[in-house]
């Protein structure tokens, strides 16, 4: 079981709501994840977000899940993922200031892939990007994602096999558009939801190929 710690952090908007999960030895890797649209009921209790925590411990690392602004017990208001970029930097510099030396993922299921990639360009022009991104059921039809089609990480994706919002068609276009892709692993049977005893399997090895 991982160790557990509530935090509380100091956001642009007021406190954000987290909680830090370890592993029982030193981490040898960081990771933050980013929950999918607070306003269809998304929160860093999903079952998707905790999913991805736990398999970042079940390899060696420690992973950072919180609540966007607005969300749960954070403060402040939704902002149609423009301020949630700078809640997801707050959360990526509590961990540098934790672990100064590790490698640190992004990782973010629907809206929070949405997010993830968002903040990496920010992440990048501060010289502070994370060592890979891992999307989890980025919704592919209703937003672009451009700033992959210039990232400097490498990026791994995780998909329901049924999933109306990012088709495997769409899937078979991205190496063309996002030069650094990686990995991009199917969950069979699954939908957005992507409700699979498959997943936390799936994902590690999604985060085993960007970590090494």
């Amino acid at each position: 079981m991982p160790r557990i710690t509530s935090l509380e952090l100091q956001g642009p908007a007021g406190a954000l709501q987290a909680e830090l999960l370890e592993p029982d030895a030193a981490p040898s890797f960081v990771a933050t994840v980013a929950h999918p649209h607070p306003l269809y009921g998304g929160d860093m209790d999903n079952h998707v977000v905790t999913t991805a925590a736990n398999a970042v411990v079940e390899l060696g690392g420690a992973a950072l899940r919180f609540n966007f602004r607005g969300t749960g017990g954070s403060e402040g208001h939704h902002d149609e993922g423009r301020g949630e970029t700078e809640d997801l930097g707050t959360c990526e510099q509590e961990l540098s200031r934790r672990f100064p030396r590790l490698p640190r993922i992004g990782v973010g299921y629907s809206f929070g892939a949405v997010v993830t990639m968002a903040r990496l360009p920010q992440a990048e022009a501060a010289q502070d990007p994370p060592s890979g991104v891992l999307l989890i059921a980025p919704p592919l039809t209703h937003y672009d994602f451009e700033a992959a089609g210039t990232a400097t990480v490498p990026v791994a994706v995780v998909y329901g096999q049924l999933d109306a919002f990012t088709t495997d068609a769409m899937i078979r276009r991205l190496p063309k558009r996002w030069p650094t892709l990686g990995a991009c692993l199917e969950v069979a049977g699954a939908g957005h939801d992507l409700s699979s005893p498959e997943l936390g399997s799936t994902i590690r090895r999604a985060l085993q190929g960007l970590i090494g």
